[in-house]
């Protein structure tokens, strides 16, 4: 694969990666730096890239693993000097009360809506990432099975059980929250 092949594939999978990215960091500045490590990755394996054998798993595997491997140095960098997100630095230094003028609030459904999905979108933050990602690529990538198979490296059978283990975390942690899916 020349560079400028290389160069087309990545646009053309950038924007799936990306999103993968961000819902594994959920951080975009964190989903920023792995996707420009994957991406990294993926320019250096150049050689053995196949375009015809599903080059997109391919990505998301690499983003996974890189995943991973950031992780695992956050949790080593925690447990040397621990710090303190800028966030809590500013609730303490100042805290604003909000205006009263403030824009105009959607309508009740669309509040609920929004807080549906803000509780969905933390309930999957907080799984442990052999749930999360068979989950993540499944609903939000629409990656068949066969294909998370290959991204996390593991059996066809075991992603299905991964994807029904998450469904059930998920909705257990959302009936904890007051939400009912029967």
């Amino acid at each position: 694969m020349t560079v400028a092949e290389f160069e087309h594939f990545l646009e053309a999978y950038e924007r799936d990666v990306f999103t993968f990215c961000r819902y594994l960091a959920n951080n975009t500045d964190t989903a920023g730096d792995l996707y420009q490590e994957t991406a990294l990755a993926a320019f250096q394996m150049i050689d053995r890239i196949d375009k015809n054998s599903n080059p997109k798993s391919l990505l998301f595997a690499i983003a996974a693993g890189k995943w991973k491997n950031m992780r695992r140095k956050s949790f080593r960098r925690q447990s040397i000097a621990p710090e303190l997100p800028l966030e809590d630095w500013a609730n303490t230094a100042t805290a604003q009360s909000p205006t009263e003028d403030a824009a105009q609030s959607p309508t009740e459904d669309a509040a609920q809506n929004s807080l549906q999905q803000q509780a969905i979108h933390n309930a999957v933050a907080e799984m442990k990432d052999k749930f999360r990602v068979p989950l993540i690529l499944h609903y939000f990538d629409n990656c068949p099975t066969e294909e998370i198979a290959q991204v996390c490296n593991i059996p066809v059978g075991t992603v299905k059980s991964r994807l029904h283990k998450a469904r059930a975390l998920l909705k257990k942690t959302l009936e904890k929250e007051g939400y009912n899916y029967g």
